[in-house]
């Protein structure tokens, strides 16, 4: 009696491994899934930030284009408001990248 519930205890055993091996296998699956939709993910963020910074980048370089003559105009016709203004400017950057 006492051998047939060891063979029955070991049989219920290696069943529950059986069971245990396969969790793990689609755990793993399931895993290898998420990890390939989260890069997919992540792959779509970067492009779509990618085409969010060129876009923000054509309007920036087009508005200077646009505007580089009517700057040039007013430091022409007001230089010392012009070197007031750009030094102003320097100290205030200066003063904020400084800051820790």
């Amino acid at each position: 009696m006492a051998i047939w519930r060891r063979r029955s205890h070991a049989r219920n055993i290696e069943a529950r491994l059986g069971a245990l091996r396969s969790d793990f296998l689609a755990l793993q699956k399931d895993i290898r899934g998420l990890a390939g939709a989260a890069s997919d993910a992540a792959s779509d963020v970067v492009h779509t930030t990618n085409r969010a910074a060129e876009s923000a980048l054509d309007s920036a370089s087009e508005w200077t284009h646009d505007n580089i003559d009517s700057l040039q105009d007013s430091v022409r016709r007001q230089p010392l408001a012009a070197v007031i203004l750009f030094m102003s400017a320097g100290a205030l950057i200066g003063a904020l990248l400084s800051r820790r």
